[in-house]
């Protein structure tokens, strides 16, 4: 204990703050533990490192086998119509876990290369240990997480998830993000001209309901939300017809900014329009699925 004993605030703060050893560091240079570090640190009222920014310290020393990355701690922190789109797509398809790594995980490697670069990211698209042809994105600064956490993005939020407070001019662009997340667009064979459905789901009653209002906001007409029941839930949905579904992509698609949405529902919207023009022209059944 002599060398604890000797362990004054100023050789502390030497340790800690300006050569940025780890409490483990100095408990191992003065052969005690780390929870005796932990006591001195507030002791002497010296402000602890967080999780975040010990974890980042430890990559940049090597210590962990994950290489530093930049990233725009800030993006969740003020609205653009990126950031809208992103936490759109994070709301529906990404998680915060409990200990502060959020994950965007989507079969589409293109679109979240799109969300790396306007996140100012240089972390690395890996694909799924877990799930075959599943792309992750991840990336653990305390600052996102806490940003997330005020929009509600919690472990486990899928039924509980509220709609957040989206400014007017932004909200097209966060709704085509929770369409990408957990949308569809598709054919209906049995439309001779007009084949276009397309649909929104959610676990959520409440944030589905909001949904629908604001997209009413937008223009789109009022619709009833249906509740299906699978074997462990319910989840529901809003379903729009063809000609709703026009208004629907003028909507989401006019003002999309860095090709933020996902290419192959953009151009199902496009091939769906294209049959709906033929089969006025032709008298043809809509034969795309």
């Amino acid at each position: 204990m002599k060398k604890l004993n000797n362990l004054s605030k100023d050789k502390l703060i030497s340790l800690y703050i300006d050569n940025k050893k780890s409490l483990g560091d100095i408990a191992r240079l003065c052969k005690v533990s780390r929870t005796a570090i932990y006591k001195k640190l507030k002791k002497y009222d010296i402000k602890q490192r967080s999780k975040s920014e010990a974890r980042i310290e430890a990559q940049k020393q090597g210590k962990l086998p994950q290489q530093f990355f930049d990233i725009n701690e800030n993006f969740f922190s003020s609205w653009s119509p990126e950031m809208a789109y992103v936490l759109g797509l994070l709301i529906t398809d990404g998680c915060v876990s409990k200990t502060g790594t959020v994950s965007l995980s989507m079969n589409d490697k293109e679109l979240l290369e799109k969300v790396k670069k306007v996140m100012g990211s240089a972390h690395n698209i890996t694909l799924s240990k877990h799930q075959k042809g599943l792309y992750c994105f991840h990336f653990a600064r305390e600052k996102l997480a806490e940003d997330l956490h005020k929009f509600g993005i919690f472990p486990r939020k899928s039924l509980t998830v509220k709609f957040p407070d989206v400014p007017r001019d932004l909200l097209a662009d966060f709704i085509r993000g929770i369409f990408d997340g957990d949308g569809s667009v598709m054919f209906k064979k049995e439309s001779k001209y007009y084949p276009l459905v397309t649909k929104f789901f959610s676990g959520s009653k409440d944030f589905i309901e909001k949904l629908e209002i604001k997209l009413q906001e937008l223009g789109m007409p009022e619709r009833t939300i249906y509740q299906q029941k699978t074997k462990n839930s319910l989840y529901y949905s809003i379903v729009y017809s063809h000609k709703d579904s026009v208004k629907l992509f003028a909507i989401m698609y006019k003002k999309a900014q860095n090709g933020l949405f996902l290419e192959r529902k953009y151009r199902r919207f496009i091939e769906g329009l294209r049959e709906a023009d033929h089969g006025k022209r032709t008298g043809r059944v809509a034969s795309i699925t």
